[in-house]
């Protein structure tokens, strides 16, 4: 079965830790010094790809608009950042891998995708990691989360989701055993860069 976003480039993601200088701030200056970290990783993932990134925009409800033909995706939480520039649309989440509440984890999916596999902590990261990730490549945001399933755990590293009559595949990697990317990628076609 051939991908319908898979035009033969590898991605180019980049990981990158957060400076402890950023750590310490707190409040909306720590967002902004976050998003800027971010930005930092996506020229990198630009360079690698060997793509040229414009103004970086976003639309009314927050989601990144294609910068010359580029789409883009960024991520963080307190100790990483996560990026990716595409050619075509992409979505990329990082997370701590952390306890979950019963509440959330109904949130998250629904009883048939958690009956795929045993159910702990790194397996809730993934499924919502890569709900967030094809979340962000269509555009929708969080809004479309009970839209977004889990049909098959293909590996340990990849995921297959569906959002309406779209298949997404989605590869994660695990940096420094505490957090987990997640992006939406035709299978096979992924390079990280772990800074």
């Amino acid at each position: 079965m051939s991908d319908p976003h898979d035009d033969g480039r590898i991605l180019h993601p980049v990981i990158m830790p957060v400076p402890p200088a950023i750590r310490e701030l707190s409040g909306r200056e720590k967002i902004l010094a976050l998003r800027r970290h971010a930005r930092t990783a996506l020229a990198r993932s630009a360079a690698l790809s060997g793509l040229t990134l414009g103004a970086l925009r976003q639309g009314e409800r927050g989601q990144p608009l294609p910068s010359q033909g580029v789409y883009w995706s960024l991520s963080h939480t307190t100790g990483q950042v996560a990026a990716v520039a595409a050619p075509h649309p992409v979505g990329i989440d990082i997370e701590r891998i952390t306890a979950f509440t019963a509440a959330l984890k109904e949130r998250v999916a629904c009883s048939r995708e958690w009956e795929l596999s045993t159910v702990d902590e790194l397996l809730f990261c993934r499924y919502w990691t890569a709900k967030e990730a094809v979340l962000k490549a269509i555009g929708v945001g969080l809004g479309g989360l009970s839209r977004c399933a889990i049909t098959e755990i293909i590996d340990e590293g990849q995921l297959r989701l569906a959002y309406g009559p779209e298949t997404w595949i989605v590869s994660h990697c695990l940096k420094a055993e505490q957090h987990l990317a997640a992006i939406t990628v035709a299978a096979g076609r992924v390079q990280w860069h772990l800074l």
